[in-house]
């Protein structure tokens, strides 16, 4: 949720200040003669329209400043020392909203508008415990308060009580269809519950009430992805960006979406302009290492994954993909070491996960490093199932002689996906060997299984091509 506190105040402030406040009528003299000089204005309506101007051009201090000059009927009254609160905290000046409204509290301990911004003031601070308790003590005095639901729905997205948002949202909304704050609130509810298109249907129903928040239109964008409407998805984060063009996370939503269409050119240019602005966010980085990838441009991917890496030494995630590019630049030492890495970090009973064990030996023997390949793979056999093609593909790593027994139980697999990752490993190891042509033949049958998402089948191709190259 991106709702800021002095944006939700201002609305607040300037609907509280639009009029002045109700005065009784007084009898009017009838002058003996029309008067020659203009009326003199009502002081405090003076002073309200002045307060609402100055709002209105985003300018809290002259606000604060028209507050303290006007000649107010009754300064000390708590809707007056409430709105005056309500400009500090637009102002920025959150001690001071404190003070009063500590004030105001201690002579009106139910007075529901002071609990409502005392509320926002702890939300804001990370209270969220006292946020809620305000909260709840505000709708006590009145429970029809929309902005007050709304904040409680809130507080309780922001603590995964969904059911108990969902709630609040709808009581804001039965108040008032059109706040803001509840649609963008229940549309989050939808999407986090995986109901992304009462989300969307939701989230545009935010865009019709405020089409110039740009918020609503990232959100509604993550509903349409989750739809794999990805063509509109893009279209809602390009309005996102149009509306805030200097807001970092737009352009960075918007460059994942345009990595999943594949179209790279686009998100290379988004993940760049936020590393430009925020080389933190390491994620970036193997966002565009991704899409770098998969353009075959191997350098700056590896480049990417590297300062990735640097910056979360323990992104476990990283370490297949980067691995895989230092094994297709012949980088093999770095290729097992962070082969390696991967297989540490995943779990022993998965075998989505042996790979990597394998992965991690064939590169060291690659690299001529055969007794580190051994040593390691002696103590990652220790791990694999037994009996099993794996235990037995080990076994031929570590003593690699007649290959006769191996072949036939790697051809004498059922199992399609697991057959085809065997033939890898079996390949890697005979040229390794140097038995090229065996090599070759079980790279070609693994690579015309276009089998998706393995690293072994993209190997293959790198492999079979890099052999009948170099013929």
């Amino acid at each position: 949720m991106r709702i800021f506190l002095a944006g939700v105040m201002l609305a607040v402030i300037l609907g509280a200040c639009s009029t002045a406040p109700e005065r009784a009528p007084e009898a009017p003299e009838e002058p003996k003669e029309p008067p020659e000089e203009a009326p003199v204005l009502d002081p405090t309506e003076e002073a309200y329209d002045s307060i609402s101007l100055a709002m209105s051009l985003g300018d809290p201090e002259e606000a604060i400043a028209a507050y303290q000059d006007a000649e107010l009927e009754d300064p000390e009254a708590p809707e007056t020392r409430v709105l005056l609160a309500n400009l500090y905290v637009a102002a920025g000046d959150e001690e001071s909203a404190r003070s009063i409204l500590n004030a105001v509290l201690e002579d009106n301990p139910d007075y529901a508008e002071a609990l409502f911004l005392m509320a926002l003031l702890e939300g804001s601070a990370g209270n969220s415990d006292r946020e809620r308790e305000l909260l709840e003590r505000s709708l006590e005095s009145d429970p029809e308060n929309a902005q007050a639901q709304a904040a409680l729905g809130e507080s309780r997205l922001r603590n995964r009580r969904y059911a108990a948002a969902e709630e609040a949202f709808s009581a804001s909304l039965e108040a008032d269809p059109n706040n803001l704050v509840a649609l963008i609130g229940m549309g989050n509810v939808k999407l986090r519950t995986d109901e992304p298109e009462q989300a969307e249907e939701i989230l545009t129903r935010a865009i019709d009430t405020a089409p110039d928040y740009s918020f609503a239109y990232a959100d509604r964008s993550r509903a349409r992805a989750m739809r794999y409407e990805l063509e509109s998805a893009e279209e809602d984060l390009n309005r996102a960006v149009a509306l805030e063009e200097d807001y970092l996370w737009h352009r960075y939503d918007r460059g994942l979406v345009r990595l999943e269409r594949n179209r790279l050119e686009g998100a290379i240019e988004d993940f760049k302009w936020v590393i430009e602005r925020d080389p933190s966010i390491f994620l970036t980085f193997v966002y565009r290492a991704r899409a770098y990838d998969r353009q075959q441009n191997r350098e700056q991917a590896i480049a990417d994954y590297e300062t990735a890496l640097e910056k979360r030494p323990d992104y476990h995630p990283g370490f297949q993909p980067l691995a895989t590019l230092y094994f297709e630049d012949d980088r093999f030492v770095d290729a097992g070491r962070y082969f390696r890495k991967a297989w540490e970090e995943g779990d022993p009973a998965d075998p989505r996960d042996h790979g990597n064990a394998f992965l991690a030996a064939l590169s060291w023997k690659m690299a001529g490093e055969t007794q580190r390949a051994d040593q390691f793979m002696e103590e990652a056999a220790a791990e694999l199932p037994r009996p099993s093609v794996w235990y037995d593909m080990a076994r031929y790593y570590l003593r690699p002689g007649y290959a006769g027994g191996i072949t036939r139980a790697v051809e004498d697999e059922e199992e399609h996906v697991l057959k085809t990752r065997m033939q890898f490993y079996l390949g890697g190891q005979f040229e390794a060997l140097d038995q090229i042509n065996s090599a070759r033949e079980l790279y070609r049958r693994v690579s015309d299984t276009e089998l998706v998402g393995f690293v072994e089948t993209r190997l293959a191709r790198h492999r079979y091509e890099r052999i009948s190259t170099s013929e």
